[in-house]
């Protein structure tokens, strides 16, 4: 996808702009406002940015169903949370020109206020391994274990267990009554052995299924920052256990700490156990994540969300931060639990669509969630086709399509050790950048702006590990990069706004 492509269609759109095309936002028909970007109730959680970048937002569509006018884009709700599908024409990563991008985006709405919160039966599971003695990691997880204990109420129930070669229960499930003694029983942790996950994992699991009961959140919050090297320590069979446990209404939410444990595994499981995966880049930001994830527990509006895309008359060659072993006509996407305005996409080529085919490509996509509240399987459906008119039908994606493939150049770059690819991929991705803020300021594109942002942040992380030595050989900094750029895929398929 080239430069000047891109600025074909940025000066292709400026006359919608001028007439106030919101481009790619979620229209409602209502009045507008203007919030900063760090506070928009909608807004991906990105770094504040400067007052020229402050745009106008668009609501999140309000009512069960709605149809955009347009055959290749469509909204449909039905429940809290809205699935938006967009097909659009464009140049995409392969030289096929009758390639088609699909987008599919998600949105959460706001939750009431909690007046009478569900109680939370919570499994702590912490690795207490040797290696959790280095940078304090043992004690920044400890004060967040406490400030965990320290917040349930005598409705909640809590388990501690602790884990290094083997599983130590540090306190079995029973309510919060007695906190002096789960203080005490904290205090008394220290850092040895080696790291047997699937014990921890197991015993957490089986604590939280003691007190397991509908009506409250059952969940298991597992921390580690090293590889499992004894127990169980297959991928697919842990995999298995989580799974088994979210069919008995246990979830699993993971956190992985410093540089040398398997996100790919983290992540995994979290998905399994329809959780989330945490990565905690530097010890002392461990209480703050235990916080943001018991306060998530608390706005869970889906269960066990699920994407689920089939394409007629074309493929998916490819789904943007995913692995494809081949094209596919379907893919599924799994999202897990949902929360009060958590929004997220995947982002998709299609094609090469064949020509004089007697099948005409349209792509059919089904979001399928349990309400929580309701206790009802909810499931919206959107179908598309290509638009019979002739331009681009959405800027947008296309652009962001590129900004995706210029970072996933920098990243192979980066990971390769070729400074001179690196830094020719870092230049194409700021003009990109450029280009793509510009656009979404013009048209009024507050996701696109957010997403921009998003990936502006990621790429200032590699710059930060370029310096620590990465493309000189740098262990620690090129697992940092490994990391940094596995969560970002993560992030842009699970994002939640900051509070």
């Amino acid at each position: 996808m080239s430069i000047k492509w891109i600025r074909a269609v940025l000066l292709a759109t400026d006359l919608a702009a001028s007439v106030g095309c919101t481009g790619s936002g979620w229209s409602s028909g209502r009045g507008h406002d203007t919030p900063g970007l760090g506070h928009a109730p909608d807004a991906l959680p990105v770094p504040v940015a400067a007052a020229d970048d402050r745009v106008i937002r668009n609501a999140l569509p309000v009512g069960k169903t709605l149809t955009a006018p347009s055959p290749a884009a469509q909204i449909a709700q039905d429940g809290p949370i809205a699935l938006r599908v967009v097909l659009s024409r464009a140049a995409c990563s392969k030289s096929a020109a009758d390639c088609r991008l699909l987008k599919v985006e998600y949105a959460a709405a706001a939750m009431r206020e909690l007046v009478d919160r569900p109680p939370l039966n919570i499994a702590l599971v912490l690795d207490n391994s040797g290696s959790m003695a280095e940078a304090r990691k043992l004690p920044y997880t400890l004060d967040a274990a406490r400030w965990v204990v320290e917040n349930l109420t005598e409705r909640d129930v809590i388990s501690m267990v602790a884990f290094n070669d083997r599983a130590i229960v540090l306190s079995g499930a029973g309510r919060a009554v007695n906190k002096p003694f789960l203080l005490h029983r904290l205090d008394e942790i220290s850092a040895e052995n080696l790291t047997n996950l699937s014990a921890g994992l197991l015993e957490g699991i089986a604590q939280a299924s003691v007190h397991s009961a509908d009506g409250q959140v059952n969940q298991v919050l597992l921390l580690t920052d090293g590889q499992p090297t004894r127990g169980e320590t297959n991928p697919a069979a842990l995999h298995q256990i989580a799974q088994q446990a979210r069919l008995r209404g246990i979830g699993l939410s993971t956190f992985g700490v410093g540089s040398d444990f398997n996100e790919r595994l983290l992540a995994d499981l979290a998905g399994a156990g329809g959780g989330r995966y945490v990565y905690v880049k530097a010890p002392e930001q461990i209480p703050a994540a235990f916080k943001d994830e018991l306060h998530g527990l608390l706005e869970v509006v889906g269960q066990n969300a699920v994407i689920q895309v089939n394409v007629t008359g074309g493929a998916i060659d490819k789904v943007y931060g995913q692995l494809l072993d081949e094209p596919t006509a379907s893919y599924e996407h799994v999202i897990g639990d949902v929360r009060a305005m958590e929004r997220g996409f995947v982002l998709a080529e299609l094609g090469p669509v064949r020509t004089g085919s007697a099948v005409s490509l349209q792509a059919d996509v089904r979001l399928v969630y349990d309400d929580p509240k309701a206790g009802t399987r909810l499931s919206s459906v959107a179908n598309v086709r290509p638009s019979d008119r002739d331009q681009p039908e959405d800027p947008s994606i296309a652009i962001l399509a590129a900004v995706l493939n210029a970072v996933e150049e920098v990243e192979i770059a980066a990971q390769g050790l070729d400074i001179e690819r690196y830094r020719r991929a870092t230049a194409s991705f700021e003009r990109l950048y450029n280009l793509a803020r510009e656009f979404a300021i013009r048209t009024r594109d507050q996701e696109l702006l957010n997403q921009t942002f998003v990936l502006k942040h990621f790429m200032a992380e590699l710059a930060a590990a370029e310096t620590e030595g990465l493309l000189h050989g740098h262990r620690d900094a090129k697992e940092k990069l490994k990391k940094e750029s596995h969560y970002l895929r993560y992030l842009l398929n699970h994002h939640r706004p900051q509070s």
